[in-house]
């Protein structure tokens, strides 16, 4: 899954945009390069697992809206600002601009290797994936299964208050899902895409399994649902097959099993 995985790049030093590609590259993601601001909605359209932006003069505009952009239309997505270490102004924008991370270059350099793994190589540091369901998530896949995907928001829900590890990622996937499903049944095009980007970029944060559920078939199946979503766009979305409404299932916790129909 991991070729599936994109890291948004705006950057004007395109010697060190190359060494960026090469990381990521070796991690089995790929970098899709942007190159201004207003290009960066077409970028977001693949929901990246990271976004990394080269920060330029404190004054220039045009790097700091695509830090704002990116932060609207990708949720929950990592930001990396890096630039100089003496442009001391700029890292402040970066801050204001809620970067997650503001480094110098030779900190970039040092650090974003184990960061990309992070995030494009999800595995065992999830802590709680290799333990089976609660019963609180086997109540709200229920309700998925049945198509009562408003109803299942509650349960799900609850079980992901109840958690405080990464593994809760998988709850909250799994409801944003159900959410987009019934914007979908109710013509909402707006709601279902916005609610599949969450849980798309929900499920690349695990690994291939956790708790017995194909986590990996669940984010190919997330993308697929958005992919025909923005086939058809908000004119036609009433002629969504019904029939790849997918269904859940959860075997026991461990390397085997498919997990999802």
């Amino acid at each position: 899954m991991n070729a599936g995985k994109t890291v948004l790049l705006y950057a004007r030093d395109l010697i060190f945009a190359s060494r960026i590609q090469d990381v990521v590259e070796r991690l089995g993601g790929r970098v899709q390069v942007v190159e201004d601001a207003a290009s960066l909605a077409e970028g977001l359209g693949e929901v990246p697992a990271l976004a990394v932006v080269e920060m330029g003069a404190a004054e220039q505009e045009d790097w700091i809206a695509a830090i704002h952009y990116a932060r609207k239309w990708t949720r929950g997505v990592p930001i990396i600002a890096f630039g100089p270490h003496v442009n001391v102004a700029a890292r402040e924008a970066a801050r204001r601009a809620q970067c997650d991370y503001v480094w110098s270059k030779s900190r970039f350099v040092r650090e974003f290797p184990a960061l990309a793994a992070r995030y494009l190589q999800p595995g065992d540091h999830i802590r709680g994936c290799d333990e089976p369901l609660p019963e609180l998530v086997r109540e709200g896949l229920a309700l998925f299964n049945r198509g009562e995907y408003y109803q299942c928001h509650d349960a799900l829900e609850a079980a992901w208050f109840a958690e405080s590890r990464d593994c809760r990622d998988l709850y909250q996937g799994i409801l944003q899902l159900a959410i987009a499903l019934h914007h979908i049944q109710q013509e909402n095009f707006t709601g279902a895409d916005k609610v599949l980007r969450r849980a798309i970029n929900k499920f690349q944060r695990l690994p291939a399994r956790c708790q017995g559920v194909n986590v990996a078939h669940l984010h190919a199946l997330a993308r697929d649902l958005r992919n025909r979503l923005l086939e058809l766009g908000p004119e036609r979305i009433d002629e969504f097959p019904r029939d790849l409404f997918p269904k859940i299932e959860a075997q026991p916790a461990g390397p085997y099993g498919p997990g999802t129909r």
